[in-house]
């Protein structure tokens, strides 16, 4: 018998989002208790779960994990969300701050305040592409970095090239920062007939899957761009696309891709599906004939991830995180190239790619073992 809850280390995660508004943060932190349940049961911390009221908690509950509380921050309710919020402004401090463990990870200011900020930063996707942003969301970004760095806090990042970006813009921060890249411990699908899945779905034979969120920066454009260059060959092949279409930054831009599919009449050659189950969604990636990920700016690719832990081809823009990211099975482009990306669809598409049988088992080792070294300040 492993120790008992009284003795045994408390680790709070911020499970705040949802799948519709961000499925990277959700995925990342499931990876984050799958990937703590692989630990041996004296080393499994306890852990209090702080949730939306829109958090996908079924898929929580679906993990397993032995020890495990959960404590709901963001009511439907409306008198709730006032009392949270008047508790906040007169008392200074959270609402939860009783319930709360040493250590929430990610740290947030506005909801855990008097606890160890162990913070996270994806990325810096803003000083590079400040057009996809709103000048209060930059505003926003870059004031939360600058109190980090003015407070000599913990930063966990997920790329050493996101650690290289936050030295590079605030040179003179005295952080303690980590390194901490997120393998994916993915949910079961083989129980999943993939037949039925394409009849369910209006999926041909031979197909590429995008599975990413309709945001602006994810660059789905290059792809249809692409196909424009393309779609005289008779190929004989799909892009298929799965993941929400809101972009809240950009809310037209889901209905821009849509017209220019309709005025280059390349409807036959792509198929969007929404978001849909996650294991479907992987069922797909695995049976499909390489995966396409044509992103501007990532922190740590959880596309790039899945498709490692797959053992799947993939077909990826070339930028320095992605570079960091995977050296095996993959072809790189420029992300502004169409012409590139045509050129490598249609080589893949004549000539399947042969796929390196590399043993993931490794880096998901390394993430279990790594989380509490890195989120927990007392562990070295």
């Amino acid at each position: 018998m492993g120790k008992s809850d009284l003795t045994r280390r408390q680790l709070g995660l911020l499970f705040y989002s949802s799948n519709m508004a961000w499925a990277g943060g959700v995925i990342y932190i499931l990876n984050i208790i799958r990937a703590l349940k692989l630990l041996p049961d004296d080393k499994k911390p306890e852990i209090l779960l702080f949730h939306s009221f829109a958090s996908p908690l079924q898929e929580v509950i679906d993990i397993d994990y032995p020890y495990i509380k959960f404590h709901e921050i963001h009511s439907a309710n409306k008198f709730k969300k006032v009392y949270y919020l008047l508790k906040r402004l007169l008392t200074g401090k959270s609402a939860f701050i009783k319930l709360l463990p040493e250590l929430v990870y990610p740290y947030n200011e506005d909801l855990f305040l008097g606890r160890t900020p162990v913070n996270w930063i994806p990325d810096f996707q803003e000083w590079y592409l400040p057009e996809m942003f709103t000048e209060s969301d930059i505003k926003n970004r870059k004031r939360y970095q600058q109190s980090i760095a003015d407070n000599a806090q913990i930063v966990v990042f997920s790329s050493q090239d996101a650690m290289n970006d936050f030295n590079k813009f605030y040179p003179n921060n005295s952080c303690t920062v980590k390194l901490l890249r997120f393998a994916s411990i993915l949910p079961k699908f083989q129980h999943l007939d993939i037949t039925s899945l394409k009849e369910k779905y209006a999926i041909g034979q031979t197909y590429f899957l995008t599975p990413n969120q309709f945001w602006k920066h994810k660059n789905h454009k290059i792809i249809l761009e692409a196909l424009v260059l393309l779609k005289n060959q008779d190929l004989g092949f799909q892009i298929v696309f799965t993941g929400s279409p809101k972009d809240y930054r950009n809310k037209e831009f889901f209905q821009s891709l849509a017209d220019f599919i309709e005025l280059n009449k390349i409807q036959k050659w792509v198929t969007f599906l929404g978001f849909i189950d996650r294991a479907e969604q992987l069922s797909l990636m695995h049976h499909s004939l390489a995966i396409i990920q044509p992103s501007l700016f990532e922190g740590w690719s959880t596309v790039v991830e899945d498709t490692k832990a797959l053992n799947q081809f993939i077909i990826l823009s070339d930028i320095p995180v992605h570079r960091e990211q995977i050296n095996a099975n993959c072809r790189f482009f420029d992300p502004h190239s169409a012409e590139q990306l045509a050129s490598l669809i249609e080589e893949t598409v004549s000539k399947h790619p042969k796929k390196e049988f590399i043993d993931y088992t490794q880096n998901v080792t390394e993430f279990s073992e790594n989380i509490l070294r890195v989120v927990n300040t007392d562990i070295q």
